[in-house]
């Protein structure tokens, strides 16, 4: 009789996450609580309750205590009424279950109908629905999908133990009648792994022994795949449950196992077949799968100096813990981690990440499995950077320093070179200024013997601007209004790239008022809105209005100043026959030269000055010639006040009056000669 060992049968890392957490505390000699069994096989939790971790209900607990989360995760009611208790919550959630926990929180929140597809009675599932706020509906089959519809838009989640066959059936019934925005296919890899090692061994098998808890759900789905794959499954918890009749007419016997099953038991099934193969009297005892491999030998085989696959099981500070399929779980030293310097692990990797590593050691001095993260990265790197290179696709990378002639980048542990010509579209004079940013990067010369990577930002930005000139000589219209960023100024005007292409803002078009330099009125890298006011298609030239998005000030001018009325301005250039005065920016009045005193004047800065404020008085305006007569000297004549005429003829001297002052000094003249 053959023995048909599944690949990946036991101990998944979360359940054995969880197990070690609980080992921990024994260790240090800490009793603890776990709210229901830590994970799905009674003889598992019997053992850890003879050892002081006792499964029980949250309200049973009277002491203040550790409690620990167990692999299904809960809800955070749960969660808060142990933290106000006083419990020391030690979380051993998968991280496979959390990781499903937090997408139906998300689409909660987004206001989403959040699906769950999965058993409603298994505790994985009450603890993910508890996290949704909103309206949550489980649906376990495709009875289920058919009897359900809501018109709301739907996110759906999965319980990572469900079969690839069930969500597929559910979602073909839900995407035909529902709106589902968002799936999230959640069904963890190690459960994959299971259930396809599963059903390639019930397909060569005449019977399969499904070794697991009856209340894991993980174990009875692969009893379910064995069952359809057309084998004879017995679902069995250990080794005492066998009986030898079961394999009278059995040639092949495939055994596999559900996540929660601890080796020790795997190894009791093993044993317990062994015995009965010499007992039925078959000549030789064939333990293989696939060929004859000891079930020890099930585990990967490692080579070092290898890169392989491998799924975060534990983080802390000086080092993290890699499931690779090993007989051990392979550690990385925190040198090994990044070629970045690492102080909290946590930022580079997470539990139930999956990452590559580099095989340094299979056995170090202790027996330790030694992996590095950063090697690995390396190696990939070189990988990507060299397929890159040959079909010329732009890579990221990290600036890290300035040095002679240009700047130093990290691309994925990589160090490359970008020379000082090919950093921008135009000379940097201070190249630091870029450290510390990410840049997309054109590779233009590799040579993997002597690391070297020269690199090029200044090509992909000649490329991004050659698109952005296509498209914009493609769209662009006279009398558009656009944004663009002003490049470059000059005594003539301002240059604007508007996309990839340069306008020209002529001086007279950047104000209504009169500008001197268009320094005054914009800077470089200035964000602006201007009007296309003509295009040259075939010379590639545009000219481009700042003013005329403005309001033109001549306009209704009639409206705000009348003629007669006297207003403030202020002198803004002196001629020969007068001067210009300024009433509001853009519009500017003449004030002849006779009309700015009643004095003659030989020119007008003999009384006046640029940069003076003169009242004016307005004689006479045309808008649209854009032409106003103004007068000082009107503005600044008295007016006669008809109350200080009236007072001085109060007291009138007649004719009479006077004659008799004249006889009166006659007179007096006459005796003063002795007439």
């Amino acid at each position: 009789m053959q023995l048909l060992i599944a690949e990946h049968a036991g101990f998944c890392f979360g359940v054995k996450r969880a197990i070690e957490i609980a080992e921990n505390l024994i260790k240090k000699g800490e009793k603890a609580y776990t709210l229901g069994p830590i994970i799905h096989n009674p003889q598992v939790v019997g053992e850890l309750k003879k050892r002081g971790i006792i499964p029980a209900n949250i309200d049973e607990i009277k002491e203040k205590c550790n409690l620990i989360i167990r692999t299904h995760g809960v809800g955070p009611h749960l969660i808060n009424m142990a933290l106000n208790r006083g419990f020391n919550i030690i979380d051993a959630t998968c991280p496979f279950v959390k990781m499903v926990q937090d997408k139906a929180a998300y689409l909660s929140e987004k206001d989403y109908m959040v699906i769950i597809i999965g058993d409603p009675r298994h505790p994985e599932v009450a603890g993910i629905k508890s996290w949704c706020k909103g309206n949550v509906k489980v649906i376990e089959n495709i009875e289920d999908a058919e009897n359900f519809f809501t018109t709301k838009k739907v996110g759906v989640v999965v319980q990572t133990t469900q079969t690839e066959e069930n969500v597929n059936r559910i979602m073909n019934i839900l995407k035909a009648k529902l709106n589902i925005a968002v799936f999230f296919n959640t069904i963890c890899n190690a459960t994959r792994q299971r259930q396809e090692a599963s059903e390639k061994v019930a397909k060569q098998a005449d019977i399969m022994l499904v070794i697991g808890g009856r209340n894991s759900s993980n174990t009875n789905k692969l009893v379910n795949i064995c069952r359809n794959a057309g084998a004879v499954v017995y679902h069995i918890e250990t080794a005492e449950e066998i009986q030898k009749n079961w394999f009278d007419y059995a040639y092949k016997v495939g055994i596999t196992a559900g996540a929660s099953t601890p080796d020790w038991i795997i190894k009791e099934v093993i044993s317990k077949m062994e015995e009965i193969n010499k007992e039925i009297g078959n000549m030789k005892n064939e333990i293989q799968e696939e060929g004859g491999i000891e079930y020890e030998e099930t585990f990967a085989d490692i080579i070092e100096n290898t890169v392989i696959d491998g799924t975060v099981v534990k983080v802390s500070n000086n080092e993290v813990l890699v499931n690779v399929g090993y007989k051990s779980d392979g550690i990385i030293p925190l040198n090994e981690l990044s070629n970045k310097p690492v102080e909290n692990p946590g930022e580079i990797v997470k539990v139930g990440d999956t990452i590559k590593v580099y095989v340094l050691k299979t056995e170090d001095k202790e027996g330790n499995l030694i992996l590095s993260k950063k090697k690995a990265d390396a190696i990939n790197a070189w990988t990507n950077i060299e397929e890159s290179f040959e079909k010329n696709y732009a890579v990221e990378g990290v600036v890290t320093e300035a040095v002679k002639g240009g700047l130093l980048a990290n691309v994925n542990g990589i160090t490359g070179f970008i020379p000082a010509s090919h950093v921008d579209l135009k000379f940097v004079p201070d190249l630091s200024v870029y450290v510390g940013k990410n840049l997309k990067l054109k590779i233009i010369e590799i040579d993997k013997n002597k690391n070297r990577v020269v690199l090029s930002h200044k090509i992909l930005l000649e490329e991004e601007r050659e698109r952005l000139k296509e498209k914009t000589w493609a769209a662009i219209e006279e009398g558009q209004i656009i944004k663009g960023k002003v490049k470059r100024l000059t005594d003539f005007g301002a240059f604007v790239d508007i996309g990839g292409v340069d306008g020209l803002i002529h001086v007279s078009d950047l104000s209504w008022q009169k500008v001197k330099h268009p320094n005054e009125i914009l800077k470089e890298d200035q964000e602006v809105e201007v009007k296309v006011l003509k295009i040259d298609r075939e010379r590639g030239r545009i000219s481009l209005g700042l003013k005329q998005i403005m309001p033109n000030p001549w306009d209704n001018l009639e409206e705000k100043y009348k003629v007669g009325s006297v207003v403030e301005g202020k002198v803004v250039n002196l001629v020969s026959f007068g001067a210009f005065v300024e009433l509001e920016p853009g519009v500017e009045g003449l004030v002849h030269i006779s009309q700015i005193s009643k004095e003659h004047i030989p020119s007008p800065d003999a009384i006046l000055k640029i940069g003076d404020s003169v009242n004016v008085k307005i004689m006479d305006i045309n808008a649209k010639g854009r032409k106003i007569s103004l007068s000082i000297k009107e503005a600044n004549e008295k007016p006669v006040n008809r109350e200080d005429f009236q007072a001085t003829n109060d007291e009138v001297v007649t004719i009479g009056d006077m004659l008799g002052n004249v006889f009166e000094k006659s007179e007096d003249n006459n005796e003063k000669k002795g007439v």
